[in-house]
């Protein structure tokens, strides 16, 4: 099904044109040569640095950031505020580090770089993760297909031919080399990964460092071959019609937070017996395991539109541009695009974060670069946020396991930085974190506070506690995990907020990320206090810290009265001239169209309840800020449209989301590549990932008492269906609508007993209640 396939005519020739493949802890990007073919790799524990990254000097004294601290406070209260963004700025650190690649396999053709490709196809099937390309070489016919197991842990790169070829497997890396050992069947590859790694827009021409005795990951690749040819020392085959390499990797890595443990030689040991357990097991077994489970988690949800006549005879590449071929894009001419991109969405999701392994970054498990964009790592303003919103809605809540484990992390390094920067009790984490839990301010001192100073990145990750929860995704120890992450964030808020003369609580020191206002002296600056978002992140955490003691027994905890006071204490959302007002005061945003929406972080991907009043004012910041934005932005539009119940604007904006980024619109204008990731640009999952969330809340909403069916279709998608689709507390639905938008059938089950009951079910003016169990009950329809 075109909904399910991505396919084109030629090789990639970028990164961005090459497909990803992934099982959650290694990663390939293939490009799709037939005579070279190259396949990009990486491990989700390759990371620069160690724990002890956030040890190096210069530290911040607790003396200084008390010091630092007070002349800001001063200065905000002065209406200083310029000053307070260079005072902020004496509590930043240095950097958190960065998620690298690993390694470059290719299979290269013996005398075949001239010869003419013809008959040529490379596609990736979403519903087998799996990648084929293939086409003739002079008369020859040669087919590869690459596929990466989660139950075996490795990646099997099959090559077939029709006539006997010699072929060269090499292997490559842009990590230090520590060795290699080779002989007639295998390779195996040690690696040592830097101890440090500064991101590019702090130092463009700084290097890597490769500190002597530095605690630091190593790592090996252990790379077999099986073929019907013959096998000489070093990767060559020669006179083969079949040529197999099965592949896995290992590190030294121990765990998000802990210092990396032994040798690059007991991790190519590992790596070693994941090969050979494979082999042993044998390729069609491994395959059967690959397939079954990648089908239990990608075949739970589905999205029905009608494609384009035409699309089966054009490429994906050709089917995005087909979209524009008017000038402008009109998803109306092939909604089977929108179906693709929400189900690459969930692909992208479940193949980069995958439970006990780690989070998916700014590019999910995929990355080129030995210094990437952003360092690869983890924006906590926003972005790894967004990386799991359409986890639970779209039936993939396992996949968002991997955050629990960050918040563990930073809440052990988050207590040190909330002592030693704020002397508050609870943990703190910023803007920016990795692998190692890094919780402090970046920057060297020479950041934007705009950016670098934001004390609130624990209160939005909770955030996604409560959520599990609300889908009936937790356990026992799940809660008392989420009460102690909880209890952590609350006792540090606290600590953290002031109250006025006037009995109202807010945070004295504040910025809402990344966005900058206007000064009385016309200056721009980024502190303040009490920025809305601060308060609606404070309104929420308070009511699910609260919420969490009452599902624990801990009701009595000390904390949870004063949480309660605190919570009676806080503003509501401030609405000035009509509009959500970002800063108090109403001040002047520099820049009135700026990417972040900070301030309707309670519209979505909060649930708080909506006053008309409110949603008016939020709908009108959406207004001002107009829909021109990054990828991820324009994906948190649709979500924030898809709340509002504001369809057509859905509708404008996935006109911008589905354009053509082959063409430079500059570094604020998002698209899609040719291989359908996201651009910010460059290239950031968020934006595939939000964008299969905002979809799914166009299709359903379950924010009150009651589940909405089709509370902002789009009109461009015209009649479909979907199924597998999630609403709180844990309701599976199923539903399918007609041209004009009307459900046609609708069914729902309880996924747990939990979630069995009397539900309250709306479709525009009709309302049904029903009685849902573990069976499906019909809804609408038949």
């Amino acid at each position: 099904m075109t909904e399910h396939v991505l396919w084109y005519r030629r090789p990639a020739e970028t990164w961005n044109g090459a497909l990803p493949l992934g099982n959650g802890a290694l990663g390939a990007m293939c490009f799709g040569g037939v005579a070279d073919a190259l396949l990009r790799l990486n491990d989700e524990t390759v990371w620069s640095g160690s724990p002890a990254s956030e040890l190096a000097a210069p530290l911040v004294t607790a003396d200084e950031a008390r010091d630092a601290l007070a002349a800001a406070r001063e200065a905000v209260a002065d209406g200083r505020e310029d000053d307070a963004d260079l005072l902020v700025r004496r509590l930043q650190h240095r950097h958190a580090q960065s998620f690298l690649p690993f390694a470059d396999l290719r299979l290269r053709i013996d005398g075949a770089d001239a010869a003419e490709l013809t008959d040529y196809r490379r596609e990736l099937d979403l519903r087998t993760a799996t990648h084929t390309a293939g086409g003739g070489l002079d008369g020859n016919r040669v087919h590869h297909r690459t596929w990466i197991s989660a139950p075996h842990r490795v990646l099997v790169h099959e090559l077939e031919s029709d006539d006997p070829i010699d072929v060269r497997v090499e292997i490559e890396t842009p990590l230090r080399e520590l060795g290699r050992v080779e002989n007639d069947t295998a390779t195996t590859l040690l690696v040592q990964v830097p101890s440090d790694v500064t991101p590019p827009h702090d130092k463009v021409d700084e290097p890597v460092v490769y500190e002597e005795g530095a605690a630091a990951v190593r790592g090996a690749l252990h790379a077999r071959i099986l073929t019907d040819g013959t096998l000489v020392r070093g990767g060559r085959v020669l006179r083969a019609t079949r040529v197999t390499v099965v592949l896995a990797t290992a590190t030294t890595f121990t765990g998000m937070g802990r210092m990396p443990e032994g040798t690059e030689r007991a991790a190519a040991r590992r790596a070693t017996e994941l090969v050979n357990a494979a082999v042993s097991a044998g390729l069609d077994e491994v395959r059967t395991a690959q397939l079954r489970d990648h089908a239990r988690l990608y075949d739970r949800a589905e999205l029905t539109l009608a494609a384009a006549s035409e699309s089966a005879e054009l490429d994906t590449a050709e089917r995005l541009r087909a979209l524009g071929d008017g000038g402008s894009v009109d998803v109306a001419c092939d909604p089977g695009m929108a179906a693709l991109l929400f189900h690459y969405g969930r692909y992208l999701l479940l193949c980069s974060s995958r439970p006990g392994g780690l989070p998916a970054t700014l590019q999910g498990i995929w990355n080129q670069d030995v210094r990437p964009e952003w360092s690869s790592n983890y924006t906590t303003n926003i972005n790894v946020e967004m990386n799991y919103w359409a986890a639970h809605t779209t039936n993939l809540s396992e996949t968002e396991e991997p955050l629990l484990g960050l918040l563990d992390a930073l809440a052990d390094s988050g207590a040190e930085t909330a002592r030693r920067l704020y002397d508050a009790p609870g943990w703190v984490a910023h803007h920016n974190t990795d692998a190692w839990g890094y919780t402090q301010p970046v920057g060297d001192g020479e950041h934007d506070a705009a950016w670098a100073f934001w004390p609130m990145a624990g209160l939005w990750l909770c955030l996604h506690l409560a959520e599990r929860e609300a889908f009936g995704v937790t356990d026992r120890a799940e809660r008392l995990q989420a009460f102690r992450l909880l209890r952590g964030a609350t006792a540090f808020a606290l600590a953290w907020t002031t109250v006025s003369d006037d009995g109202v609580r807010g945070t004295a020191l504040s910025t809402s990320p990344e966005n900058v206002f206007r000064t009385a002296s016309g200056a721009s600056a980024a502190v303040s206090e009490s920025a809305t978002l601060d308060v609606v992140l404070l309104r929420a955490h308070l009511d699910a810290f609260v919420r969490a003691a009452h599902l624990v027994g801990q009701e009595d905890d000390p904390l949870v009265a004063q949480a309660v006071e605190a919570r009676a204490e806080l503003p509501g959302i401030p609405v000035v001239d009509g509009t959500i007002a970002e800063w108090p005061g109403g001040r002047e945003a520099v820049d009135p169209h700026h990417r972040h929406l900070s301030p309707l972080v309670f519209v979505y991907p909060g649930t708080e309840p909506l006053t008309e009043d409110l949603a008016a004012a939020a709908s009108r910041l959406l207004d001002l800020r107009e829909d021109e934005s990054t990828g991820w932005s324009l994906a948190w539009k649709i979500a924030l449209r898809a709340r509002l119940a504001q369809p057509e604007r859905v509708v404008a904006l996935l006109e911008l989301v589905f354009r053509d980024m082959s063409v430079d619109r500059g570094d604020q204008s998002g698209g899609l590549y040719d291989n359908m990731l996201a651009a910010h640009p460059p290239f950031q999952i968020d934006g595939n990932l939000g964008y299969t969330a905002g979809l799914a809340e166009c299709l359903l909403q379950s924010h009150g008492d009651t589940i909405d069916l089709l509370p902002a279709l789009p009109g461009a998608l015209g009649a479909g269906a979907v199924r597998g689709l999630v609403a709180r507390p844990g309701i599976e639905i199923d539903l399918a609508w007609d041209a004009a938008g009307a459900v046609t059938s609708a069914r729902a089950r309880a996924r747990s007993a939990g979630a069995e009951g009397t539900h309250a079910f709306r479709h525009g003016d009709h309302r049904i209640e029903a009685v849902i169990g573990s069976a499906w009950s019909v809804l609408i329809g038949n």
